[in-house]
This record gives C-alpha cells, structure tokens and sequence, in this order.
C-alpha cells in the first residue's frame, strides 16, 4: 500500500476520476474541539500571542492547544473506566492471597516501592 501511495506521489499521477477518493481529515477542527466554554475563552489570547510570535495561523496554534485537552480528557476518562472496573472486581478471597492483587486506584507496579512526600520516612520519624 505504501509502494502505491508513494508512486503515485513521484510521479504526481492521480487515480481515476470514477475512483472513490477519502476525504481529507481536518486536524484544526479535531483539535478545536477540545476548547469549549471556559477553556476557549482562557486559552485564546494566549493563542493570539504565541500565533504573532511563531507566525503560525492562530487556528493552528488553538488545535495544538485543544488537542492537549483532548488527551489529558482521555487519559482522565481511562482512569475512572479502571477504577470502575476495579471497583467491581471481587475481593480476592483468603486463599488467593491479597498481595497478588493491586488495590483499586493504584497505578503502579507490585514491588515497586512507593513514591512521594513519605516514600523514605518509617512512621516515627519526623520531616528534617
């Protein structure tokens, strides 16, 4: 399919007027439809300066933008289905064992250590 498209492209021949042609996606509209209500309104001066300093089409630079809501909105999305999912698992029973299993919410590896603001300190101890 590659070899096709690609020879096509050198030779700058196109296919057949009958032929059925895909349409072309439109990336700015994808990408727009990130920036709806509020976070259209905030993000659009900053789209109108970064758009005069890189001279890029303001629409261009409001997609890019949009397009990075749209994936953390989806990443977001991901996260409650598996905690939804999670959540209705049942309980591993006494003969399972319950450290073979990761406790609903939690993203990370078994044997990993923990991390964060108490990832070094036993209970005693205070913050120095």
């Amino acid at each position: 399919m590659t070899s096709t498209r690609r020879t096509r492209q050198e030779t700058g021949s196109r296919p057949a007027a009958g032929a059925a042609q895909t349409p072309a996606w439109n990336w700015v509209a994808m990408g727009q439809m990130g920036l709806t209500g509020w976070t259209r309104v905030a993000v659009k001066p900053v789209a109108r300066a970064i758009a005069r300093r890189t001279g890029r089409p303001e629409a261009q630079i409001l997609a890019l933008i949009g397009a990075g809501f749209l994936a953390i909105s989806l990443v977001d999305f991901l996260r409650q289905v598996d905690a939804v999912i999670a959540a209705g698992r049942p309980a591993p029973s006494a003969s399972q064992g319950s450290s073979s299993r990761l406790r609903p919410g939690r993203l990370a590896r078994r044997g990993h250590p923990p991390q964060g603001r108490a990832a070094g300190r036993s209970e005693g101890q205070q913050p120095g």
